[in-house]
């Protein structure tokens, strides 16, 4: 392998400039080493377009949502292996055993029907909000599937902390403003912060920011209710987000609004766990299950504690002129050793959990752990084994009908409340579908059923 390495490298100096060799040489060490670095090792072998899908030897999962880009390849988990691919194809081989589908990219009139309920598995990746996909917050499209790996600590494969690196990132200093500092900052800064682009949320997040605007400052930054401007190396917020400026940047701010775009249990993203690394206390809106997240009782406020915008606001005021109230906030950072983090409930889940996030390269992410997780799965079922997987249940994706944050109703002017029926009419009508062992279909058909339920508010 060293000489192999030397020879490839020679030829990489001589036909290229220096900075496409560093990438190359990059990519062939992960290339060369991924077996020692991944500990589920990574794919092996591909197989070309060119090789009969009757070479395949092991059970096939096949990604009916084109996702991951991978023709077909070997995949080594644990003692077991599964051959992944995205070429349909492989649908009617009969070692296929599960399809995979990613959910903000689950199309509703491509699925693979008539479906083989006894030898194919369905199993559902959806990490994000019912945003992109409404029929997934109802449970007659959820119990299309056995296999789930969502938000929701309830799933099979939990992703609840897929945004939060490790516990250490909650303690760590580097990014900390002390409180003396961020009070000298207050002559140019207001309290609070708000950093938002998405202007149109199941949540109407916006709607509350406003109104709490009336009663505190509020620097805002974003696309939504905007009325101060990033520093031009920070303009793109979605570029930038993630960066060490932007995360010194929030650190200044004594508070900030941490508004999920949609309420749902274990609906948990980087707005709460950006603001609690940096220092920076999070007012948040969004999982009702919070409480059972944070890193101990008192690091956060939550915004539906408090009956209004209004009252928030006295309840800041009072926190904000106040450092001993304010630093009553900020045991994650200033407590004692074992004050910091004392939920045990996060601390357990981040130890237990194998997979890493920011690209880690040592531990691999929750895409590849999910599919060994189902390779497991899928080779318990071929030796007879108990698969202990619990029911399908709304529990696995809990996103009830958006409510007003600032009336505590449903809101019938909110666009995402119509969304929220049209998602459960096309759930029902689907799942008709599948159950009728319907072969394809096409959008009309599907949508005419839809449509008309809809109107006759019969869903």
């Amino acid at each position: 392998m060293g000489c192999l390495l030397q020879m490839r490298l020679q030829t990489l100096l001589w036909c290229t400039g220096s900075v496409i060799v560093v990438v190359l040489l990059v990519q062939l060490l992960i290339q060369i080493y991924s077996e020692d670095v991944y500990p589920h090792e990574f794919f092996h072998h591909e197989y070309s377009d060119n090789e009969s899908i009757q070479d395949v030897q092991d059970p096939i999962v096949l990604w009916w949502t084109p996702f991951t880009g991978q023709k077909g390849a070997i995949k080594h988990c644990g003692a077991v292996k599964c051959f992944f691919t995205e070429d349909r194809r492989y649908r009617s081989h009969n070692l296929t055993k599960a399809l995979m589908f990613y959910g903000s990219q689950f199309d509703l009139i491509d699925l693979p029907l008539p479906r083989d309920g006894l030898h194919h598995d369905w199993a559902l990746l959806h990490e994000e909000s019912p945003k992109n996909t409404p029929a997934l917050s109802h449970l007659e499209a959820l119990e299309m599937f056995n296999v789930t790996a969502t938000f929701s600590r309830f799933s099979h494969f939990p992703l609840t902390l897929q945004y939060l690196k490790s516990a250490d990132v909650l303690t760590d200093l580097k990014y900390f403003v002390p409180v003396e500092r961020k009070n000298e900052l207050l002559s140019e800064l207001a309290p609070v912060l708000y950093v938002h682009s998405d202007c149109s949320t199941p949540l109407e997040r916006d709607a509350y920011a406003t109104e709490l605007m009336k009663y505190i400052p509020v620097d805002s930054y974003g696309k939504c209710v905007q009325n101060r401007h990033l520093p031009e190396h920070l303009a793109d917020p979605m570029e930038s987000m993630d960066s060490d400026e932007f995360f010194h940047f929030v650190a200044r701010y004594k508070f900030t609004l941490s508004f999920e775009n949609a309420v749902c249990d274990d609906y948990i993203t980087e707005k709460l766990w950006r603001p609690l690394v940096v220092g920076s206390v999070p007012i948040y809106m969004g999982s009702p299950s919070v409480r059972d997240w944070l890193p101990n009782n008192n690091s956060a406020i939550l915004a539906m504690d408090f009956r209004s915008p209004k009252e928030l606001a006295q309840y800041l005021h009072v926190h904000n002129s106040n450092i001993t109230k304010y630093k009553s906030f900020l045991k994650h950072k200033l407590g004692a050793k074992g004050e910091k983090v004392t939920n045990k409930r996060l601390t357990s889940a981040l130890e237990t959990r194998k997979w890493g996030i920011d690209n880690d390269f040592e531990k691999g992410n929750f895409i590849e752990h999910f599919e060994c997780f189902l390779c497991e799965h899928e080779h318990k079922k071929l030796n007879g084994q108990r698969t202990r997987l619990s029911s399908i249940s709304e529990a696995h994706y809990d996103c009830p009908i958006p409510v007003s944050p600032l009336t505590n109703t449903v809101n019938r002017e909110n666009w995402w409340v119509d969304q929220w029926h049209m998602g459960k009419c096309e759930a029902r009508v689907l799942r008709h579908f599948v159950e009728i062992g319907n072969t394809e279909y096409k959008y009309h058909e599907l949508y005419d059923k839809v449509n008309n339920m809809f109107l006759n508010k019969a869903c």
